[in-house]
């Protein structure tokens, strides 16, 4: 079974791109909107969140959050060009973001993040079964 990822990010582009190279391993859904990835993640959860940090609406490690106390066996990932080292570490160690992706990704570095992802779910499901 594939696993699902959930990306939501305010350019077009980067949502095309990753459908493109990654919808045949994995069951992509893409939002553009923050009401759109809410409404997505409420009619199915998704094993991986994807958010870009700079969204007109909100941030993404706010979303990521959200996401977080929604559905705390997802694996959650930051892609950002701007947030600064500091900030990303203080939102890995409070548990909200699992994985940082700066911004642009490459295919082969967006790849190893998801493999790892993949993994990250796995044993999430693990340990919350025991």
């Amino acid at each position: 079974m594939k696993r699902t990822i959930l990306y939501i990010d305010d350019e077009a582009g980067c949502l095309s791109l990753f459908r493109e190279m990654f919808g045949g391993d994995y069951e992509v859904r893409t939002a553009a909107t923050l009401a759109e990835a809410r409404r997505l993640l409420a009619e199915r959860p998704a094993d991986i969140v994807i958010s870009d940090q700079c969204m007109p609406e909100i941030k993404g490690t706010d979303f990521l959050r959200e996401v977080a106390a929604a559905q705390p066996l997802s694996y959650r990932m930051l892609l950002t060009g701007n947030l600064t080292v500091g900030g990303a570490i203080l939102e890995i160690g409070a548990g909200i973001v699992d994985i940082f992706v700066a911004k642009p990704w490459s295919g082969e570095d967006m790849c190893k993040a998801l493999g790892r992802a993949s993994l990250g779910v796995e044993l999430r499901r693990e340990t919350s079964e025991v």
